[in-house]
């Protein structure tokens, strides 16, 4: 006799079939609950990275307008409002022309004052333009080297607007502190990459000490808006170089 013909043997095989089916359809419903697990727990990480990005972007917008205020307000009382006060004081003693002449120097260091502070309007001008611009304001103080190389690379706004800033927070420091004669600024960008280095022979400093300043947090978090790199070389008495490089899409 077949052993299909067995009725027992049939109906084990049936519950056999029946288990392994209910053993199928449980790990299939593990399977899937765990899937579904791990895409929650994906979902709440990426979640918390986009709010934590997010909070330090709200950081450090909040620290470069406090930045700009208080460098607002030390232009203002350290520079202008100090001169307009020995213009007040020498008003008896000067002739015309002489308050006349102090006069222009006063509202010329506020027209820099305010071209620092606003925000350019970067859909029209190239970069390098941009920079040469400041600079020509600038080689009245100082002697300065410009020099760029520029292939047909279009730049971003936000590319354009914190390479300038990070040009002005430079160039700024070495006016300020470094005692320097001369400043060096290369600009280089291709298709691949942008490359910005400046140069000083002033008095220089020991970066390890100086790193924390208000100026270089500055430099800092422009960069990282927009994914450059930078390295600071510096000795005292040896001048100072700054290199920044970033890919470009």
């Amino acid at each position: 006799m077949s052993q299909w013909e067995n009725p027992g043997l049939v109906v084990g095989w049936i519950w056999i079939g029946i288990g392994l089916f209910f053993l199928t359809t449980l790990l299939i419903t593990i399977l899937i609950v765990n899937y579904l697990k791990s895409i929650r727990k994906n979902k709440q990480k990426v979640m918390r990275l986009v709010r934590n990005t997010q909070t330090e972007c709200w950081e450090n917008t909040l620290h470069l307008q406090e930045r700009d205020r208080e460098r607002l307000a030390e232009e203002l009382h350290d520079n202008i409002i100090s001169r307009l006060n020995v213009i007040r004081l020498n008003i008896n003693n000067k002739n015309t022309e002489e308050l006349n002449l102090d006069l222009k120097t006063s509202m010329q260091l506020i027209r820099e004052l305010s071209h620092n502070l606003t925000p350019p309007d970067l859909s029209e001008i190239e970069l390098t333009d941009l920079i040469a611009d400041y600079l020509d304001q600038i080689s009245k103080n100082i002697e300065i080297a410009y020099h760029h190389m520029v292939s047909e690379a279009a730049l971003s706004s936000p590319v354009k607007l914190n390479i300038f800033r990070i040009v002005q927070e430079l160039i700024t420091n070495v006016l300020k502190h470094a005692n320097a004669t001369r400043i060096d600024v290369s600009l280089r960008v291709s298709p691949d990459y942008l490359m910005l280095t400046i140069e000083d022979n002033g008095n220089g400093f020991k970066p390890e000490t100086h790193y924390n300043g208000i100026g270089l947090r500055n430099i800092q978090s422009r960069a990282q808006k927009i994914q450059a790199v930078y390295k600071l070389k510096s000795k005292p008495e040896k001048g100072t170089k700054f290199i920044a490089a970033m890919a470009l899409e």
